[in-house]
């Protein structure tokens, strides 16, 4: 009988996808950190959580940190903090 052991191993998996750009973050001046980002739209971007969760409401300053990202402004609105990220509208 022949015996089949398999490994998986999820990060290695995700190492395949394409790198996300960064911004950076900040609150009335103060950084609050580095976001990846998720999906840029017209109306505004999609980030991954980070270490920080901001309550819907909250304004908040963006600097494109790792090069060029079309379509992100200077600042934002969250408008929905949920499982799938934090929404930012221009």
């Amino acid at each position: 009988m022949m015996s089949e052991n398999y490994v998986v191993d999820w990060q290695v998996a995700d190492a395949c996808k394409p790198v996300a750009s960064f911004i950076a973050v900040s609150m009335q001046g103060r950084k609050a950190g580095l976001y990846r980002i998720k999906q840029v739209m017209q109306e505004g971007v999609l980030l991954f959580h980070g270490a920080i969760s901001f309550p819907v409401g909250t304004r908040l300053e963006i600097e494109v940190s790792h090069g060029i990202v079309p379509g992100v402004r200077p600042s934002g609105r969250v408008v929905a903090n949920d499982q799938r990220g934090v929404s930012l509208a221009w």
